[in-house]
Order: structure tokens, then C-alpha cells, then sequence
């Protein structure tokens, strides 16, 4: 009888056994969050094209953000919300805004030449058309209105401002041309509480100003690179004062005229991709460059604090991320490929970089790829540059290769990894190979171009794992694995399916042998379970659109899991790093096998 209950017992610890291995090996969907960048007392996470800002009296700020067709809204207590643009049957918002003290919103749309009109709640009309008699437009640019009502054009198009009072009744001033009230592709414009009106010149470089009380214009300033002077200005304000700031565009910088005619500026190449500037109230400048909106004073110096969006140089912003790896430790290491710098997260979620633009050691042109050894040596897929280069746990830089197809040398190296033994990995995309350098630098290529196992075309990213390495073999849509006897398997091939893949550029491991693939041209990110089971995470309803909430994306490319089982991944047309916990195997308790072994 003792025997009966004694088997007994051991057939319900082997289905408690069974229950366990089976609830541990199921896939648990993954909850993305972003990481980085961090929303802040004073930053706003947000993803788009900013391409100006409003600020009221009251501080109620408001972004036209071009690349989603909305306005994003702070109210005066700091809280965002979202204003749906015109429907494309309506019109194009991709210029500046005005906003008059009821909260209607005036944009100019260049693209069908006229003036879109909104509520402040989604609904939207129009004024005007393509023409050149009053009233009408042809890609105007810039617009301002007044406390009065009164609209300010820039009717870019014709060369000439248009005024619209509050009676609706239209005039214009200038024409073609570079007397003074003549214009040259006028881009901003804004008006005074005295009814001056001021004019971003563009295409003349130069700034006109049309006194209310003679009814006269006058200019200032000229083309070239002096303060004072001007290339492509786009943008103007004016402050209670009477002091006069410009978006000097193409110079990439803001110049300030005060009321003794005198001009400031910040240095040349402050900013990247400059668009637009606005005041507010209390003397601060809020700046339109590279998507995002920044704000400071002329006294700011550096690197101007982010307001919103999602690109800056500033330690933790990014500008197109591509690769990343972890170590033991905690720490990310992430190339910020725009901002041509690597960044390292420290386990307490500090960021610092390393690095600028260049060709000298320790700098980089269009950096892919990062990896890290157990000694802490970082080594970066110096992509442009055609080299691998490292940096040592002290902080000395070194270099390998050159652009070439010989054994060591480099076209476009992209994808990094290393191994536990200290061998070095590298994709050469453009040779369409991979190379690797053994513990006592001597490098070997592996495999060469085309569509077969262990050929690439345009081979991006790689991993190594258990003794197995993984490539992204990007234009051949698939994932090519080569085990420890080097035979080359391929997972994967061209679509939009569970399992199939759009130039894929990332590829990790977990430590239970689940699958991660960046699949870039799908926006996605796609994990094979080591049953073989894809799920995949982004992509949309057809299975490639992108998107900006948390667990979606555009155009992933890096990826790692860490040590502690988390997934990161570079979103990057995003800017940003969304992670998700992994789940990982759970251990069967030691009671249950020590029983099952008797």
C-alpha cells in the first residue's frame, strides 16, 4: 500500500513538474516602455517636425508639428494635449502658426496657396486661393495676427505682404524685387503693438520694417555670415521693447537688433536644420531646429535645453540612433549616429558620450555598430570612416582598418560583436563579408557575396551565442546562423508575414535561445520562440506601418538583451530607446527532481 501511494506521489510531482516547464517556456507578450529619452519638469518627450512655436500671455504654448499634421497644445498649467490638423481634403500644415487671443489658429499652406483656419478643436476652413489678386496666395509662408485681429501674410509666392483687417477686406504692399518695399521670397513676418510691421526678407537677406505712423519701409542688414547680416532668414519677433530676433537660418543662429539698431547673436552653427523662433512674455526664446523646440536667452550658452520633441546633443537626447550592446554591469552603449558620438547609460540611468565628428581617433563619421568585451573595451563600427575603433577600460584610443577589400580592411563596416574568448566580429557590408579577428589580431573573412547559405548581401548586424553566430543578412531578408562546425542554416526570407522580413538590421539572443530581429523595412521588431513560434511587436494592421506609441516603431535597427533579461531596442526615426522585460526560464524547484529521481 505504502508503494501504491508512493507512485502515486510521484506521478503528481511529475504533472506539477510538466505544469511548470510548460508555464515557463510559454511566450509572455513583451511591454515595451521607452527609456530614453526622459521626460522632465522641463522636457516633453514628443515625435514629429516642429516647425515653430506660439507662446500666449497666459504661456499656453502651441507646436505645429508638420510630419503628423497636428498641433501640439501645454496649457498655462503645463498639461499637452493634441489638435488634429485639417484633413488632406482641406489642406497641408507644414508652415508657420498664429493664434489670436479667441484661440483660433492661422497656418499658411504653401502646398495649395491658401490660409487654413481652425477652431482650436479639430475643425478647420479656409481663406483664399492660388492667384495673385488680393486675397489670394501663392505659397505663402509666414503669418502673424494682431491683438486687434488684423492677419499678416507673407505671400512668399508673389513677393509681397497681404493685410487683412477686421472687416476682411485685403491690401497689399511690395513687389518683386531688392528696393526697399520691394521683397524676395518674404518668409516671416510679425507685427508690433504700434502696427509696425516686420518682414523676414528672405530671398534678399535682409530684415524690412514698415512704420504705421509714415507709412514707409526700411531695411536692415545684408547676406553674409557678420552679425548683422544674414543667410536665408526665415523667422522674426519682435518683444515688448522693440527689440528685434531673427531666425538667421542658414547661418544657424539667432541674431537680436535692439533699440539702438545694435545686433547680437549666438554663435554660427548653434543650431541645425534652424526653422523658426518665438518669445514669450518673460524674455525667453523658443527655437524651431532639427524637429524639436528649444529655449533659452541670449545669454544661454552651450547646448540649449530641449523644450519637446525628441532630438538634441545634449547627453541622453539622440539624433538617429542605430546600434547598441549591454555588459555585465548594467550598462548601455548606444551609437548616436546623427550626432556622430557613442553614449553610455550607467546602471542609475546617467547618460555621458563620447566622441564628435571627424576622422581623428576617438572621433566618427556615421557610426553603426558597438560592442563591449569583459575587460571593458568598447569597439565601434566606425562606419564612414572604414574602421574599427576601440577604447580601452583607461580611456585610449586606437584604431584597425581602412577602407579596402583586403583581409583587415573596410567598406562600410556596420554590425560589431564580440565573443566570450575576446574574438572580435565584424560585418564589412559593403564587401558583403564578415570579418573576425582572433585574440592575437589576425583577421579571416567569412563567406562571400550572394544569395546562398553563408553568402550576404549587404550583411548589417551580428550577434554570438552559444557558440552560434547570428547575421542580419539585410538584402537577402533573412537571418543566416553558422553553428560551431560552420554550417550555415537561413530563418527568414522577403514580407510582411510572421517569420519573414524587410532589410533587417539587429539581432540578439536571449539566455534561452529566443530570437530577436529588428526588422527594419517592416518597422517591427519580430522574436522566434525556441519552439520556432514568431511574434512579432509593431508593424501595425499590415504588418509594416510605423508608429510612435510605446512597443511601436520606426525603423528599428539595434537590439540587445542584457544580462538581467531586458530588451532594448533602438527605435530610430523615433530618437528614442523602448525596452521590455524578457521572460525568462523558470528553474524547476529541487524538491520536485530530487523526488522524480527516486
Amino acid at each position: 500500500m505504502e508503494n501504491g501511494k508512493h507512485s502515486i506521489l510521484c506521478v503528481l510531482m511529475f504533472l506539477v513538474f510538466i505544469l511548470l516547464t510548460a508555464e515557463s517556456s510559454m511566450a509572455k507578450p513583451l511591454i515595451f516602455s521607452r527609456i530614453a529619452p526622459v521626460n522632465t519638469s522641463q522636457f516633453t518627450y514628443g515625435v514629429g517636425t516642429a516647425r515653430n512655436a506660439v507662446v500666449k500671455s497666459d504661456g499656453t504654448m502651441y507646436i505645429l508639428n508638420a510630419t503628423y499634421n497636428e498641433i501640439e497644445k501645454r496649457d498655462s498649467a503645463g498639461n499637452w494635449t493634441t489638435i488634429a490638423g485639417p484633413d488632406t481634403s482641406i489642406g497641408v500644415m507644414a508652415n508657420m502658426i498664429a493664434v489670436d487671443s479667441s484661440g483660433t489658429i492661422y497656418s499658411p499652406d504653401s502646398t495649395n496657396s491658401r490660409i487654413l483656419v481652425g477652431d482650436g478643436n479639430g475643425s478647420w476652413t479656409t481663406i483664399g486661393s492660388n492667384g495673385s489678386g488680393l486675397g489670394q496666395f501663392t505659397t505663402p509662408r509666414g503669418i502673424a495676427v494682431d491683438s486687434a485681429g488684423q492677419l499678416y501674410v507673407a505671400d512668399s509666392g508673389n513677393n509681397r505682404i497681404q493685410v487683412r483687417d477686421t472687416s476682411e477686406q485685403w491690401t497689399s504692399y511690395g513687389s518683386y524685387g531688392t528696393s526697399v518695399g520691394q521683397f524676395k521670397f518674404p518668409c516671416g513676418i510679425t507685427v508690433d503693438g504700434s502696427g509696425n510691421i516686420y518682414v523676414a526678407d528672405t530671398s534678399n537677406n535682409r530684415i524690412q520694417i514698415r512704420d504705421a505712423s509714415s507709412e514707409t519701409w526700411s531695411e536692415t542688414g545684408s547676406s553674409g555670415t557678420e552679425t548683422g547680416k544674414f543667410d536665408y532668414p526665415e523667422s522674426i519677433a519682435v518683444d515688448g521693447s522693440g527689440n528685434v530676433y531673427v531666425s538667421d537660418n542658414y547661418n544657424g543662429r539667432i541674431q537680436v537688433r535692439d533699440t539702438s539698431g545694435s545686433w547680437t547673436a549666438t554663435a554660427l552653427d548653434s543650431f541645425t536644420n534652424l526653422y523658426s523662433l518665438a518669445l514669450d512674455s518673460s524674455g525667453n526664446i523658443y527655437v524651431a531646429s532639427d524637429g524639436s523646440v528649444f529655449v533659452g536667452t541670449m545669454a544661454t550658452e552651450g547646448v540649449w535645453p530641449i523644450l519637446w520633441g525628441s532630438t538634441s546633443s545634449a547627453a541622453g537626447y539622440f539624433l538617429y540612433p542605430c546600434g547598441l550592446t549591454t555588459d555585465t554591469s548594467g550598462k548601455i552603449f548606444l551609437v548616436d549616429q546623427g550626432n556622430s558620438r557613442i553614449q553610455i547609460r550607467d546602471a542609475a540611468g546617467n547618460w555621458t558620450a563620447i566622441g564628435s565628428e571627424g576622422d581623428g581617433l576617438g572621433e566618427f563619421l556615421g557610426p553603426s555598430g558597438v560592442a563591449v568585451d569583459t575587460a571593458g573595451n568598447i569597439y565601434i563600427a566606425d562606419t564612414g570612416n572604414n574602421r574599427i575603433q576601440i577604447r580601452d577600460a583607461a580611456g585610449n584610443w586606437s584604431s584597425t582598418g581602412e577602407n579596402g577589400s583586403d583581409i583587415g580592411q573596410f567598406f562600410l563596416p556596420n554590425g560589431i560583436a564580440t565573443d566570450t574568448s575576446g574574438n572580435l566580429y565584424v560585418a564589412d557590408m559593403g564587401n558583403n563579408r564578415l570579418q573576425v579577428r582572433d585574440t592575437a589580431g589576425t583577421w579571416t573573412a567569412i563567406t562571400t557575396p550572394g544569395a546562398g547559405l553563408g553568402s550576404f548581401s549587404w550583411p548589417s548586424s551580428l550577434t554570438v551565442s552559444a557558440g552560434k553566430l547570428y547575421v542580419t543578412d539585410m538584402y537577402n531578408n533573412r537571418v543566416l546562423v553558422r553553428d560551431a562546425a560552420g554550417t550555415w542554416t537561413a530563418i527568414g526570407s522577403e514580407g510582411t508575414a510572421l517569420g519573414q522580413f524587410q532589410s533587417p538590421s539587429g539581432v540578439a539572443v536571449d539566455a534561452s535561445g529566443n530570437l530577436y530581429v529588428a526588422d527594419t523595412g517592416n518597422n517591427r521588431v519580430q522574436v522566434r520562440s525556441v519552439s520556432g513560434n514568431w511574434t512579432r511587436y509593431g508593424g501595425g494592421d499590415s504588418g509594416s506601418d510605423a508608429g510612435r506609441d510605446d512597443g511601436e516603431f520606426n525603423f528599428p535597427q539595434g537590439l540587445s538583451v542584457s544580462k538581467a533579461g531586458v530588451l532594448y531596442v533602438v527605435d530610430t526615426n523615433n530618437n528614442r530607446v523602448e525596452a521590455a522585460k524578457v521572460a525568462t526560464a523558470t528553474t524547476a524547484p529541487a524538491g520536485v527532481t530530487l523526488l522524480l529521481l527516486q
